[in-house]
């Protein structure tokens, strides 16, 4: 296993709540790239690396591209990296204001402040 593959596991382990609602992944299915993986982790290191390479293109698929368990590649200068943590903004439902960034926000279910409506969480890529 390479340093990046071993990156990349990493972040998977740290992050792996959140990919599952990236990814649509509600942990029923045992076919799902991430399931796969989970289930890898007892096994060879090679059949680990090639379904971390399903859960990396499964993510890119998801987010256009833009986000990678194994970081900015070569081939892909200054895009974002997936070793850095997902962030999640929450947009005014009546698209008035800027919202607020997820660290700023400590409730479960955040509500406007002026409509009193529920506030929309949404992933930034």
């Amino acid at each position: 296993m390479t340093g990046r593959d071993a990156a990349g596991l990493a972040y998977a382990c740290a992050h792996y709540e959140e990919l599952r609602e990236v990814l649509g992944d509600d942990g029923t299915d045992p076919s799902t790239p991430l399931a796969r993986l989970r289930a890898a982790c007892g096994g060879e290191r090679g059949e680990i690396v090639g379904v971390l390479g399903e859960v990396d293109a499964a993510l890119r698929a998801a987010t256009g591209g833009f986000v990678s368990i194994h970081g900015v590649g070569e081939s892909r200068p200054g895009q974002l990296s997936g070793l850095e943590p997902l962030e999640h903004v929450f947009r005014c439902p009546l698209r008035q204001c800027t919202g607020r960034h997820g660290s700023e926000v400590a409730e479960a279910r955040p509500v406007c402040s002026l409509s009193r409506r529920e506030l929309i969480r949404e992933r930034l890529a």
